[in-house]
């Protein structure tokens, strides 16, 4: 039985809402320390990347289950090549945490509704490996919202930090976690978008030639305009309390492509349309703190993930935004940003295989302690 095993290896796979790649990591887990083994990122063919990002709640269901089967074939075939390129032993690998794609999440009223897709059953028997999946549906149905996850990882990691600090993811949307003594005391929440936004307009101009701002150079160059800044900030999103977690019904495609639309109606230069959604990136990041964090705790140190970690315009904005505290990459604390949600996936799996509730009632809101995740056999 894995669940009476000291010692578990676990392959953790990730593709984010933006769909730019397909994250992999080995990662060990003795009980006590987080160890990452291996990593790789896969690019996805340009015609399955445009039919991730064209999904939804509003496409057919046909169409949803051809997609997941396509990507359970691609994730699998991915997974063998990992092991063949790092030369492991399938047999040393205990299972799998696949998160799957999401082609939809949205929280509205307690109403949660969050879809991953990727042929769970498929991954399983093409690798011949145990996989653990669907993560959030377990915290939806006891009154969570699914969502952030991240907060459970940011607990575990650097345990050598004085606590409390912050950390900051900035994928596709931005995910805040003060870490405390104990997961319970925890805040976690999504403040808004990081860089979904940014990413769905790059596209909209270059018509997907080009899928994100590099650095944030074209943002750099740009001038902020007040007025888009303020209408961005006036989304229903920003007033909501904590916990909250957010996703493409509120800052999807849609919402890019009024956004792309109103600035040409309102002869908004390109780079001053990025560099306004950056800003507001930043800004919405920094209220966040100033209204959920720093009235019940002090942290001064803030630890950067994610992959809007490469964004220079960005890190540089928040910095400046929040002079009182320090920042830090995770990187240079020994886990790459670049690889984080992958080895959340893998701790989820390895949480989920040895039988440990989480308790989310301050990051999700569930109401209760919970095992999160569904077992596929090989």
């Amino acid at each position: 039985m894995l669940s009476k095993k000291k010692v578990l290896k676990i392959i953790g796979v990730n593709s984010g809402t933006s769909a730019d790649a397909l994250d992999i990591s080995l990662v060990k887990f003795d009980g006590k320390s987080i160890n990452l083994l291996s990593t790789n990122t896969f690019g996805y063919p340009t015609v399955l990347k445009k039919e991730i990002l064209s999904s939804g709640p509003n496409s057919k269901i046909y169409d949803i289950e051809t997609l997941s089967l396509k990507l359970g074939d691609f994730v699998s075939k991915k997974i063998n090549l990992f092991i063949k390129k790092n030369k492991i032993q399938t047999s040393r690998i205990d299972a799998i945490g696949l998160h799957g794609q999401t082609i939809h999440h949205s929280q509205d009223f307690k109403k949660t509704i969050s879809i991953q897709i990727t042929e769970p059953d498929l991954v399983s028997q093409n690798t011949g490996i145990v996989t653990v999946f669907d993560f959030r549906k377990k915290d939806i149905v006891v009154g969570g919202g699914g969502a952030p996850l991240m907060p459970i990882l940011d607990y575990y990691l650097f345990p050598k930090i004085k606590r409390p600090f912050i950390c900051q993811n900035l994928g596709g949307i931005a995910n805040s976690t003060l870490v405390e003594s104990t997961l319970l005391k925890c805040i976690g929440y999504d403040s808004g978008p990081a860089n979904s936004l940014i990413d769905k307009v790059v596209q909209i101009k270059s018509k997907g030639k080009i899928f994100f701002d590099h650095n944030g150079s074209m943002a750099s160059k740009g001038i902020v305009s007040l007025p888009l800044f303020n209408k961005i900030l006036s989304n229903s999103y920003f007033d909501l309390l904590p916990p909250k977690s957010t996703g493409n019904r509120e800052f999807g495609i849609e919402y890019a492509n009024d956004l792309y639309n109103y600035s040409i109606k309102k002869r908004i230069k390109f780079n001053d349309l990025l560099a306004t959604l950056s800003l507001a990136t930043v800004e919405s990041i920094a209220k966040s703190y100033e209204e959920f964090i720093f009235p019940f705790s002090s942290p001064g140190l803030v630890v950067l993930s994610g992959g809007g970690v490469r964004n220079k315009y960005i890190v540089s904005k928040l910095k400046s935004r929040l002079p009182q505290l320090t920042f830090a990459k995770s990187d240079d604390l020994g886990m790459p940003s670049k690889y984080k949600e992958s080895i959340l996936f893998a701790l989820l799996a390895y949480l989920r295989l040895t039988n440990k509730q989480v308790d989310l009632r301050n990051l999700t809101g569930s109401n209760k302690r919970i095992l999160l995740g569904k077992i596929s056999a090989s």
